[in-house]
């Protein structure tokens, strides 16, 4: 059952997914600066009290106070778990800034970023990241009915490689949401897919 913090999160990208989106903000921080928006009523940044703050953009798995968390490295297209590497970045904590209650990463493109997407869930994933649990959008936005749009078992291509690439660092017991949503936005035709359940993968729908 989704607490009431999840529940509002995916109300608001629900809402989101509602739009009639006419002529997108295709700049990831549109949607950013959407969502802080919204969420700061009930979880508002507190400028002069990091204690006291309690949403936190730019969420980094590794630092001074996250000794062991996650750390990655780029070799070649693709980003793998690097002890000697350098920390994830996650767009949005909320709750306390050493144990969130729930991080949400954005995606806004105008193409599938295979790789970019699967880094995402690599740090939403981590064991060695303190979550208690992840959220992930990924919105696509074409000019056109395309031929070359999303497919269930291009998508789900995403989550066997997520399991590859973290193995053993899996967390399997931590609650989260991936949801891709597709949008033609010259004839308005929306495709939708999420998954909260790894061995499910994704499924058509819209989370709920």
């Amino acid at each position: 059952m989704k607490d009431l913090l999840e529940h509002r999160i995916v109300d608001i990208l629900i809402d989101v997914y509602n739009m009639n989106i006419l002529n997108p903000c295709l700049n990831e921080r549109y949607l950013h600066h959407h969502f802080t928006e919204k969420i700061q009523k009930e979880y508002p940044i507190v400028y002069n009290d990091l204690n006291k703050c309690k949403l936190h953009p730019e969420w980094a798995t590794a630092n001074q106070y996250r000794l062991n968390g996650g750390k990655y490295k780029k070799k070649g297209n693709k980003y793998e778990i690097d002890e000697n590497g350098t920390s994830g970045f996650i767009d949005f904590a909320l709750g306390d800034y050493k144990n969130p209650e729930i991080v949400v990463e954005f995606k806004c493109n105008k193409s599938w970023q295979f790789q970019s997407i699967v880094f995402d869930y690599m740090k939403l994933m981590d064991k060695y990241n303190p979550l208690k649990k992840a959220i992930s959008i990924s919105i696509i936005y074409r000019d056109k009915k395309l031929s070359n749009k999303l497919t269930l078992n291009k998508i789900n291509e995403s989550i066997t490689e997520l399991s590859n690439r973290l193995n053993g660092r899996m967390d399997i017991n931590r609650p989260f949401l991936f949801w891709i949503i597709e949008i033609a936005y010259n004839n308005q035709h929306k495709e939708s897919w999420y998954c909260r359940n790894l061995n499910e993968k994704f499924l058509n729908g819209i989370p709920q």
